[in-house]
């Protein structure tokens, strides 16, 4: 039994068109997966970043209260909310926490003899459509 050529005619054009859409569906979710790890990727980048700056605040803060030994007015403050001092001062310039700025928060509890400092550090990192904020608590007794 043999198959004419009439009868095959458009039977390739057939396996090439489904070829052709099976590729561009996988080349398709490919493309989003690869486009969803970046934008994870970017995530935890400037994630980690806005962490390491309210570390490296935290760190100063902490440190002013160490050297000052018995207010938070020695900070540079720029407002007052409520009892507590505010200190904001841009570190953009430094490596690797490039757009980002932290905040101190610091607040004097008197407690009979000593004083207990309560200290907020807020680092936030801006990537544009990406915005990552971390928080740090610490209390300091002296």
């Amino acid at each position: 039994m043999q198959i004419s050529i009439k009868q095959q005619q458009g039977s390739m054009l057939v396996i090439a068109l489904f070829i052709i859409v099976v590729m561009s569906l996988l080349a398709a979710t490919l493309s989003r997966v690869l486009s969803s790890t970046a934008d994870s990727v970017a995530d935890e980048v400037y994630s980690a970043k806005a962490y390491y700056a309210a570390e490296s605040a935290m760190d100063y803060g902490i440190y002013q209260i160490l050297i000052n030994k018995q207010s938070c007015a020695d900070f540079p403050a720029l407002t007052s909310i409520s009892g507590a001092t505010n200190l904001q001062f841009d570190i953009s310039n430094e490596v690797g926490l490039e757009n980002c700025s932290v905040t101190i928060k610091c607040q004097r509890i008197p407690v009979n003899n000593s004083s207990l400092f309560y200290l907020i550090s807020t680092g936030t990192c801006d990537g544009g459509k990406i915005i990552a904020e971390h928080n740090i608590e610490a209390e300091v007794k002296i």
